[in-house]
């Protein structure tokens, strides 16, 4: 039986998670504010919502990815917003805001009986497109479990990493902490090879073989040296 999911945002990330959905035998009831996204979603089969509070009147799990906190704050709670909504039950946000802003919307959503779940992913567009997303998961465990088969649509490395809200987000600042500093690194030492004379293909080539390799040597480098600069979001 097809089942109805609320999704906001249909960006990079949110259009080819809505895809996933309808894919796994869900009905997307979606909201964006770029007409033209709106239009392709409802092209692939889902149905369009008007607002934010039309959304959460049509599903009881609402899940949002939006590109910045100021923007979750206004989907979740501003006017028109998710709050005003009469049916959602469970909100999750797939987006990267911070602990805090996911704590924030989560108690401003809890006075309307809407149990709130951070899942911040990591895997980029590809990723969202294959369904193979790492999704961390943090809120109560009943609504995880209410969720997750929407999230394993989205993410075959969807983990519930514990009860508080704003943990999955603590994880994913981590990650993006840990990739950042690889990406400087890799770029100074690409940097200090090209002065002393080498190939730069011919490092990043022994450095996938050797105990420096990272996502940022195998992913991101390659792409800085051609100029394509198109290793993801």
């Amino acid at each position: 039986m097809t089942k109805t999911i609320g999704f906001i945002g249909l960006g990079a990330m949110g259009a080819p998670m809505v895809r996933r959905l309808l894919g796994a035998g869900f009905l997307p009831v979606v909201h964006d504010a770029n007409p033209a996204a709106l239009a392709d979603a409802v092209s692939k089969g889902a149905a369009a919502a008007a607002t934010p509070a039309a959304v959460a009147d049509a599903a009881d799990i609402v899940l949002v990815s939006l590109p910045t906190p100021a923007i979750v704050r206004a989907v979740a709670l501003g006017a028109g917003g998710l709050v005003h909504g009469s049916r959602m039950k469970i909100y999750a946000d797939l987006s990267t805001t911070g602990a805090r802003v996911a704590r924030e919307v989560a108690e401003g959503l809890a006075g309307k009986g809407v149990q709130s779940l951070d899942a911040p992913v990591s895997g980029g567009p590809i990723g969202a497109t294959n369904g193979t997303l790492a999704i961390m998961a943090s809120g109560e465990a009943a609504a995880f479990a209410a969720a997750e088969p929407a999230l394993r649509a989205l993410g075959s490395n969807t983990i519930y990493v514990g009860d508080k809200v704003g943990q999955g987000q603590m994880i994913k600042l981590i990650n993006n902490m840990i990739v950042a500093t690889n990406l400087a690194v890799t770029c100074e030492g690409l940097a200090m090879g090209m002065k002393a004379g080498l190939d730069p293909d011919v490092l990043l080539d022994l450095l996938g073989k050797s105990s420096g390799r990272s996502f940022a040597s195998d992913m991101m480098a390659p792409a800085i040296l051609s100029r394509r600069f198109d290793f993801g979001f």
